[in-house]
């Protein structure tokens, strides 16, 4: 089985070393960024003070790295999701990994307990968690195929010169790893099956690859947990339903909460992001369009804004988004209702 999966990563990984760098991404990134400094600049106009902004889990996370000075010191369980009553772990059900996104069927309580930020996700066919701390980053990735694994985006950054596999053992089961350079750091990868039909990875900065591996081992699929945003989407299009769900916590005396993500879609391939990042936000300029109750403005030509105190939520139809007209998107965000409290996520 594994001679086949070395050959799978090898291809894999000659492609990536030797492809063209797609700018779409980058550049979105950039627009993102401009447009989160613009609002942080709102606020600073307004007499308010900066906030940490997290980007969707599907993309680059961008947080600091090491203690920061605003540090409350919050427990671990602020970072963590509420558990799934009535769910079973991934080794009893592989067959709904990443099919549901309000559920991931998996437990790194143990990792992630020293971290500082914890993003987690679910949905279209992968779960996972990013975090990261005074001690270092690491990512977690389930799906149901190792073709799934191989379509992912890096996010944690490197050289680009993956060396090849070599042969780990996760437990009891046999994987593979290999690592990439990243400074005077080295990006391992360790890849396994825990059990048939489900295929994991960690990517995370190690001395060695036994240490990589040892921390693979600290991965559980006996238990399941909630994915959870601090509000719903009552009003979808005709054929809308939740295909996505993304967020991040911080043990931040700000809160808990920094950012939410859900992804509507259809049967058609249409899709569309709706984001809300906890932000000190001031009135601004008010908007020219009306989604329900709230008052929106454009932002370029395919984002819409608005402000649902402490925070600011956007429907993002391209980029992260593709085929929903800006009527629909107005729809959508006509039925954001906020949670009463957004650092209870047991309460979402």
């Amino acid at each position: 089985m594994f001679s086949d999966l070395d050959q799978q990563l090898a291809a894999t990984l000659t492609h990536r070393a030797g492809s063209d760098i797609d700018p779409a991404p980058i550049v979105e990134r950039a627009r993102q960024r401009g447009r989160r400094i613009r609002v942080r600049r709102r606020a600073l106009i307004a007499g308010g003070t900066a906030a940490a902004c997290v980007a969707l889990a599907a993309v680059v996370t961008v947080i600091p790295l090491g203690r920061n000075p605003d540090q409350a010191n919050l427990p671990p369980a602020a970072i963590m999701l509420p558990d799934a009553s009535g769910q079973l772990g991934a080794i009893a059900r592989p067959e709904e990994v990443g099919a549901d996104p309000g559920v991931l069927h998996f437990s790194t309580d143990s990792l992630v307990s020293g971290a500082e930020y914890a993003t987690w996700h679910a949905g279209r066919g992968t779960e996972s968690v990013e975090f990261r701390g005074p001690t270092g980053q690491a990512r977690f990735v389930l799906a149901r195929s190792v073709a799934t694994l191989n379509g992912l985006q890096q996010t944690l950054s490197s050289a680009g010169q993956p060396r090849p596999p070599a042969d780990v053992r996760v437990g009891a089961r046999p994987g593979v790893g290999w690592f990439d350079p990243s400074g005077d750091r080295k990006l391992w990868f360790v890849r396994w099956q825990p059990a048939d039909g489900l295929w994991a990875q960690l990517e995370i900065y190690a001395t060695t690859l036994d240490d990589a591996t040892d921390t693979a081992s600290r991965v559980r699929f006996d238990g399941a947990s909630r994915c959870v945003v601090p509000f719903r989407l009552e009003s979808l299009p005709p054929g809308g339903r939740l295909l996505e769900c993304s967020v991040t916590l911080g043990r931040s005396e700000r809160g808990s909460f920094a950012e939410g993500s859900l992804v509507v879609g259809d049967e058609s391939g249409r899709w569309l992001t709706v984001r809300a990042q906890r932000a000190p936000v001031s009135e601004g300029r008010p908007g020219d369009l009306v989604a329900g109750r709230y008052q929106v403005r454009r932002q370029g030509s395919d984002v819409l804004e608005m402000v649902v105190k402490p925070c600011v939520v956007e429907a993002f139809l391209k980029g992260w988004g593709k085929g929903f007209t800006e009527a629909e998107g107005l729809v959508v965000l006509g039925g954001y209702r906020p949670a009463r409290d957004l650092d209870r996520p047991d309460t979402w």
